[in-house]
């Protein structure tokens, strides 16, 4: 959902509807009420063995969406997974969580907010490439008491993620004192919708206080429906009927709670999490794009796209390693008219590419050169090159797409109607010597 009502996150996304219920935490939960005051198909989908219900292929494009918007944006929503399902659940439907993991590998702008109450199957159902984990995806487990909510937090802990953190909703106990090593973030808040239990503030505060003290943050979310203060309920002015969400309406007494941070990501992981979701685009387009490849053009170009997406996982460490790469995909594709298709997939402008073979050229000519360096008053002969008639004509070809960039599109048909003319001559003059011969 765009725009989420909840505070702690941008947007929600469910890759399907439904759950089961396994702690005291779900007792009065609210996706459960929604699927049976909705009940869009005839059945339920919470409970063992109930069907989840499917998402629409239209709802899985919205965080493409989002993900473009953010990039254009330079700003980083954060999107909760799944607040109408549970992401390690064992009965997801076939197929969905993978799919959830491939949206999260395009969308490398938005962070990932997956929460569970299943920590024991986190690691079970990570992607294959997890490795230290993806840098959009933050890890959460729900921790509303001591019996279920502890378990789960060794359990994260465990994990490797960019972000670790603790959801305290519904905070139904004092949770003691708890060792918060390698949890970066902790949200709080009491219990909302009818039959909400209470929660007592002075549990909130030895949360908030301990995040103080090892230094990880911490974000309110909301009081709840019934807060209370040592079991009687508290008042909280303007907040009659409501979750006491609004931290500007809270006592002076529990001004220690109105807090709400988020925690700091490194910069430098984002931008490799950014730069790997590009290369896995790539990667991709130039292999489905070398699927029609013979032998062996086809293991010249896996040594080519090797080369290309080397060097530390950047595309190209110098202007001159890129141009000798698209030089050489340029002798590739053109025979095979791919090579426009080639610059498609590399997100490379056409014109930048002529500039690149342009300085493959003024560096063959170089090295070319007939001075020597040593003595130059003695001239060396030129080294001619050897090439065979498919290169000839490939870098003939190449030539002229080079210069004719550098024209108008309008002056483009008239200088190749002229280069047509010239080369017609060209090729009788040539005639008439070989039959004179």
């Amino acid at each position: 959902m765009k725009d989420s009502r909840i505070n702690w996150t941008t947007h929600t996304f469910n890759c399907w509807e439904g759950c089961t219920k396994v702690s005291p935490g779900c007792a009065n939960c609210y996706a459960k009420k929604r699927d049976d005051r909705q009940m869009i198909e005839p059945v339920s989908h919470w409970g063992s063995g109930a069907p989840r219900r499917m998402t629409s292929d239209s709802y899985w494009k919205q965080p493409l969406a989002w993900d473009r918007k953010a990039a254009k944006a330079e700003t980083r929503p954060r999107i909760f997974s799944g607040s109408l399902c549970d992401w390690a659940d064992d009965e997801a439907p076939a197929g969905q969580r993978s799919r959830l993991w491939g949206l999260i590998r395009q969308t490398p702008h938005l962070d990932w907010l997956l929460l569970t109450k299943r920590a024991s199957n986190i690691e079970k159902y990570l992607p294959p490439d997890w490795n230290t984990g993806y840098a959009n995806v933050w890890l959460g487990v729900t921790c509303e008491n001591k019996q279920h909510g502890l378990p789960r937090l060794e359990a994260l802990r465990e994990i490797p993620a960019t972000v670790h953190f603790l959801s305290c909703e519904p905070l139904l106990e004092d949770l003691g004192e708890m060792s918060l090593e390698g949890i970066e973030w902790v949200i709080v808040g009491g219990e909302t919708g009818s039959n909400a239990r209470s929660m007592d503030v002075a549990w909130a505060e030895g949360i908030v206080e301990q995040c103080r003290k090892q230094g990880v943050h911490v974000w309110m979310k909301q009081l709840g429906k019934s807060p209370a203060r040592n079991s009687e309920l508290l008042t909280v002015p303007g907040a009659k009927g409501t979750n006491a969400e609004n931290i500007n309406q809270w006592p002076d007494d529990i001004r220690a709670l109105q807090i709400r941070e988020l925690p700091v990501v490194d910069p430098n992981v984002i931008a490799t999490g950014i730069n790997e979701a590009e290369l896995r685009s790539i990667e991709a387009g130039l292999r489905q794009l070398a699927a029609e490849l013979g032998p062996d053009e086809a293991t010249q170009e896996l040594e080519l796209r090797n080369r290309f997406l080397g060097f530390e996982r950047k595309l190209f460490l110098t202007r001159q390693e890129r141009a000798t790469i698209v030089a050489a995909y340029k002798e590739l594709y053109s025979p095979l008219r791919k090579w426009a298709a080639f610059l498609r997939v590399v997100g490379v402008p056409r014109q930048t590419a002529y500039d690149l073979l342009t300085l493959v050229s003024n560096e063959d000519a170089e090295a070319n050169c007939t001075d020597s360096v040593q003595s130059p008053r003695v001239a060396r002969p030129a080294k001619k090159l050897a090439l065979n008639t498919a290169q000839a004509v490939d870098r003939a070809a190449a030539a002229v797409e080079r210069v004719l960039g550098l024209l108008p599109e309008q002056d483009r048909p008239t200088a190749l109607d002229k280069l047509v003319e010239r080369l017609t001559s060209t090729y009788v003059d040539a005639t008439a010597d070989r039959k004179a011969a």
